[in-house]
C-alpha cells in the first residue's frame, strides 16, 4: 500500500475564525481553520500569517514548527504550500484571495463570503480561472452531518409548502456607508442562511439555471436596472454568472433605528418547488438564533444552530379522525456535526482527486448576488 501523501497549509489571518475560536471549550471542536487543518493527519500546517504581533507570537506558542510572517506577500515568496486558507475580515477577503491566488497553490479555502461585493468577487472569480486555482469557500453548514441528515429527510415530508429562514442577533442588518467593511449581519451571517437555503433547494429545483448579471460600474445606471437579476445586453457592462433560484424579492417589515440602521426585515420569495420563501432577519436581538424551517405536506423539518429535529404527520393525540406532527424519534440525528472537520476533510478528498467541492467560489457567488439585490431595494 502506497504511503499517504501529505498537504502543506498556511494560514493568512489568525485571529477568532484562524485561530482563537478553537479554544472555546462551549464551541463544537475543531472550531477554527487552524484547529481543523491541524486535527488531519494528512496536513501538515507550516507558516501563519497575521499584521497583529500578537496574534503571531500566541499562534506560534501553538505550533512551533511553523514559520509566521506579518505580511502575506513575504510569506508566499518563502513557502509553497499545497493549501491557502483566508481567515481575515470580509474587507480584506479580495485583496487577499487575490494574492493567494496569484501565489498558485493547489487549493485556497476562502472564508465566507467571497467578498464584499459581486465586482470583487467577480475579479476573484476570474483571477482564479486565469491560474487554474481551485476555491472552496467555508460556508459551513454544507458540510455538516445534520443539516446533511436534514437534507436528506426531504424526501420524507413531501412536496415543499413553505420555509421559513430566520436570523436573529444584535448586529445591524445593514448600515450605510459600511458596503467596504462588510460590517452588518445582512453580509455577515445573512451569507449563511441564504447558501443553507440554496443548499436545500439547489437538487429539487429543476434545473438551477445560472444566469447573467450585470455589474454596472457607470453612475448613470437606470433605476429600473436596480434589479440585478436581468439579462444581460450590454456587451460593455461587467457580468457575473449567478444561481437565480431566489430573485426578485419582496421586502417588507423593515424597521430602521434613528442612526439610519436597517435593524429587521423581510425577503420574501417564490420558487420553482416551494411557492413561500421567506428569510426574516433581526438585529434587534438579545441573542444569536439560526433557524431555518421546511414544511412539507407529510412533516416538517426545524434545524438550527445546535438542534435538528423531524416531523411527520401521524395520528393525532389531540383530535380524533385528524393527523398532527409528531416527532420522528427513529431517524438518527447526529450529535456531532463535524462542520469543520468534514471542510478539510472535502479538501483533501479533492486534492486527492477522490471528490468533488462540496462548497465553491460559484455558490458562494450565488449567496453573495442574493445579498447584494436585498441590500439594493434597502439603499
Amino acid at each position: 500500500m502506497s504511503e499517504e501523501k501529505i498537504y502543506t497549509a498556511a494560514i493568512v489571518g489568525l485571529g477568532r475564525i484562524g485561530y482563537s475560536l478553537g479554544l472555546d471549550k462551549k464551541r463544537e471542536q475543531p472550531a477554527s481553520h487552524t484547529m481543523a487543518l491541524e486535527g488531519n493527519r494528512r496536513i501538515k500546517i507550516i507558516a501563519g500569517c497575521d499584521k497583529n504581533a500578537e496574534a503571531c507570537a500566541e499562534w506560534r506558542n501553538h505550533i512551533p514548527s511553523a514559520k509566521t510572517f506579518s505580511d502575506s506577500s513575504l510569506m508566499y515568496k518563502n513557502i509553497n504550500p499545497d493549501i491557502i486558507t483566508i481567515a481575515v475580515n470580509e474587507d480584506a477577503h479580495f485583496e487577499e484571495a487575490i494574492k493567494a491566488i496569484e501565489a498558485k497553490p493547489r487549493l485556497i479555502i476562502l472564508e465566507k463570503p467571497v467578498a464584499t461585493n459581486l465586482n470583487d468577487a467577480r475579479k476573484i472569480q476570474e483571477c482564479a480561472d486565469r491560474n487554474g486555482v481551485p476555491v472552496l469557500v467555508n460556508h459551513e453548514r454544507r458540510f455538516s452531518d445534520d443539516y446533511a441528515a436534514a437534507k436528506s429527510y426531504m424526501s420524507e415530508i413531501g412536496p415543499l409548502q413553505e420555509i421559513q429562514a430566520s436570523l436573529y442577533s444584535g448586529m445591524a442588518v445593514y448600515i450605510p456607508g459600511e458596503d467596504q467593511t462588510g460590517a452588518y449581519s445582512l453580509l455577515h451571517d445573512g451569507t449563511h442562511l441564504i447558501d443553507t437555503i440554496l443548499y436545500f433547494l439547489e437538487d429539487i429545483n429543476s434545473p438551477s439555471q445560472l444566469i447573467a448579471i450585470a455589474e454596472k460600474e457607470s453612475s448613470t445606471q437606470k433605476k429600473d436596472d436596480n434589479d440585478i437579476f436581468f439579462k444581460n445586453r450590454n456587451a460593455d457592462s461587467k457580468t457575473i454568472m449567478a444561481n437565480s433560484l431566489l430573485k426578485r424579492p419582496v421586502i417588507s417589515g423593515i424597521v430602521i433605528d434613528e442612526q439610519g440602521k436597517t435593524r429587521q426585515l423581510n425577503a420574501f420569495y417564490v420558487t420553482h418547488s416551494c411557492p413561500s420563501v421567506n428569510v426574516f432577519m433581526s438585529g434587534r436581538s438579545l441573542f444569536f438564533g439560526f433557524e431555518i424551517a421546511l414544511t412539507g405536506t407529510d412533516g416538517r423539518i426545524c434545524i438550527g444552530n445546535g438542534y435538528c429535529k423531524l416531523y411527520k404527520a401521524g395520528e393525532s393525540a389531540l383530535y380524533e379522525g385528524f393527523k398532527s406532527l409528531v416527532a420522528d424519534t427513529e431517524t438518527h440525528i447526529p450529535k456531532k456535526t463535524y462542520y469543520f472537520a468534514n471542510m478539510i476533510k472535502n479538501a483533501v478528498d479533492f486534492l486527492d482527486g477522490k471528490a468533488d467541492l462540496k462548497s465553491t467560489l460559484q455558490t458562494g457567488i450565488n449567496s453573495l448576488a442574493i445579498l447584494e439585490e436585498i441590500k439594493r431595494k434597502l439603499v
